[in-house]
């Protein structure tokens, strides 16, 4: 199967054209096109349709509409469907290739890595191939809702960016002769597009043809000044002043110094290996890929991303960086502050930048240095985990304002310049639920579906702890969930019951402890452990034989290192403080060996390594 939405709308099986004609089919169609292998959630396919006031029956038009797109795709000799019902929603499975919004896509990150690489010739094919794909405006015959307007726009934005990349190529191999002519189109096209008008200057300047340049500069000021209010760029001005005086130093304004990546053969890809299903997490995780895909700034975007143990930050992370990868060309880099010091970090930063046997400086200061100086020009994504102190933070960070940092924190952390702070809470019912039925199946986990809600309710939804039960029941396919609530009927299975689930639930807990000091650390360990219910300072100073300054400042701590929480609810201005009951498991395990053995030898260390400044 084929599918077409870049140009008019085309679903071709074989030699056959499927194409729906129903206006509405056509928009449902387009959109989960758009979104092959990922799920499309009903609320915003009944907005596409309906707006933001959808009929009372729009869910029972849309299932409607679901089973008249799932017949039309069926194979005539099969039952087997590529639309597919999901909890949440409804998801196109199809090769990548059969799309050619992802063929488009997939060009694009060849030719761009081809580009970083040093390859030009290569790199100015692979884009060619990639505009080639396209056969007009996006959906041009599709009357788009809001949903689908978006995506469009979006198709639209990435395509003027890859044709102005590629003008950009074409004159770096002296092809200003064959891009004249679609120079000049393009910049009737797109009329503010300040970068094509740069490019269709230099182009004359290289043929000797001063003066139309010059009138080139003149025709975009008029529309500028005239449709926005505004001056030209700083770019569209420089290289003004130089056609108007003869600058002979014209011709090094080309804009090609900030496409070449260095001396490596390929640009470091460091990411941990992405999720095969990532559910849930949908309005965080547009709001932090939108941050880190706007337009270079004078500094890097950071994206912190906070939550409890067994939240999923690491999940998190590691998938937004898929998701915006391809913005940064020249290298993704990554980091564990769990099992590195940040100078070790670092070096790997600069071994993966400089090569292995690459002679470094001996001070953390300098290497820092060198990094800073390597990323001022250059779009490069740094994700670092487990971080728990801006002090760590501080040699990894990158100084171009095309690069990006996601962190992801134990502890919240006041990070100067942070463009989103994404506080990981429970997930919804309906996203856990998903995430179960994800792992064991949705058939087996709808046939037992209070039993599964009552599951997510005995862990209050953690992710951690919820994947850890699925993958249970996952090998042992005998089980049903109704009899592992039995098993967990008492907390202090919970570890036996889920220690074969390839899913540590204790060790992130202990390593949000280890970067506590030594005496919120012992504290911890009494109070979480004594604590059933909601505490105040007076109860907590009890418990632990201090006043009740010293516990607040305790009971602030864990917050603040996500090991409790405060109470939705206060009582005579004073707080109250619980510990959730998965923490409050690992507490009492962590506990009993801390009491059975001395600490580890570097906890101290670690602690002392790790502290934030005050």
């Amino acid at each position: 199967m084929q599918i077409r939405v870049l140009g008019q709308f085309e679903v071709i099986r074989g030699e056959e054209r499927i194409t729906p004609s129903q206006p509405k089919l056509r928009q449902l169609f387009a959109l989960l096109a758009l979104n092959t292998n990922t799920v499309v959630r009903v609320e915003q396919l009944i907005e596409e349709v309906w707006g933001s006031e959808p009929p009372t029956k729009a869910m029972g038009t849309l299932q409607t509409y679901m089973s008249h797109l799932r017949r039309l795709l069926a194979a005539d000799d099969s039952t087997v469907s590529v639309l597919h019902t999901r909890h949440v929603g409804y998801a196109l499975t199809l090769p990548e290739q059969d799309v050619d919004a992802g063929r488009f896509g997939r060009l694009v990150a060849r030719g761009r890595s081809e580009l970083d690489s040093g390859h030009i010739e290569s790199a100015a094919e692979t884009l060619r191939a990639a505009l080639a794909v396209w056969r007009g405006s996006a959906l041009s015959d599709v009357d788009a809702g809001p949903v689908l307007g978006h995506h469009i726009r979006s198709l639209e934005e990435t395509k003027v960016g890859v044709i102005d990349q590629r003008m950009e190529v074409e004159l770096m191999l002296g092809h200003h002769h064959e891009v004249i002519n679609d120079l000049s189109t393009l910049v009737r096209d797109y009329p503010a597009h300040e970068g094509l008008h740069v490019k269709l200057m230099m182009a004359l300047h290289l043929l000797g043809r001063r003066s139309e340049a010059l009138h080139v500069f003149q025709r975009i000021r008029s529309t500028l000044v005239d449709d926005l209010g505004l001056e030209p760029g700083q770019q569209l001005q420089q290289v003004h002043r130089g056609l108007l005086v003869g600058n002979p130093q014209l011709d090094a304004l080309t804009p090609t110094g900030a496409i070449r990546t260095g001396r490596w053969v390929e640009p470091p890809a460091q990411l941990p290996a992405d999720l095969p299903v990532f559910v849930g997490r949908t309005v965080e995780l547009a709001a932090a890929e939108s941050q880190l895909q706007q337009p270079a700034r004078s500094a890097p975007a950071v994206v912190s991303v906070v939550g409890p143990p067994g939240s999923g930050k690491t999940a998190f992370c590691t998938h937004l960086a898929h998701r915006v990868r391809a913005r940064f060309p020249h290298g993704q880099l990554h980091a564990d502050l769990a099992e590195q010091t940040p100078v070790e970090a670092l070096t790997g930063f600069l071994r993966a930048i400089r090569g292995t046997d690459a002679q470094l400086p001996d001070s953390i200061e300098e290497r820092s240095h060198l990094l800073r100086g390597w990323t001022a020009e250059r779009r490069v994504l740094i994700m670092i985990d487990n971080a728990v102190s801006t002090i760590e933070l501080a040699p990894l960070m990158p100084s171009g304002g095309g690069c990006a940092v996601i962190v992801g924190c134990r502890t919240r952390l006041p990070l100067r310049g942070t463009s989103l702070a994404v506080d990981l809470q429970p997930p919804a019912e309906d996203e856990a639920l998903e995430l179960l039925g994800s792992v064991i199946g949705w058939r087996r986990m709808r046939a037992e579906l209070p039993q599964a809600r009552k599951l997510i309710r005995l862990f209050e939804a953690s992710p951690m702890a919820l994947v850890a039960a699925a993958n249970r029941l996952a090998i042992r396919p005998h089980w049903t969930i109704a009899v592992l609530l039995e098993r967990l009927r008492h907390r202090e299975d919970w570890l036996d019951e889920l220690v074969n689930a390839r899913v540590d639930l204790v060790s992130s807990i202990e390593l949000s402890c280890r970067s506590l000091s030594p005496t919120h650390h012992d504290a911890f360990f009494r109070l979480a452990a004594a604590a059933d219910e909601p505490l105040t300072t007076r109860g907590a100073s009890a418990l632990l034989g201090c006043d009740q300054r010293t516990a607040e400042a305790i009971l602030e701590s864990l917050v603040e290192h996500q090991l409790a929480t405060v109470a939705p609810d206060t009582f005579g201005g004073q707080f109250h403080y619980r510990f959730a009951p998965l923490v409050r498991v690992a507490a009492s395990s962590l506990s009993q060996f801390a009491a059975a053995s001395a600490p580890p030898a570097d906890a101290n260390d670690l602690w002392i390594r790790r502290a934030p400044s005050v």
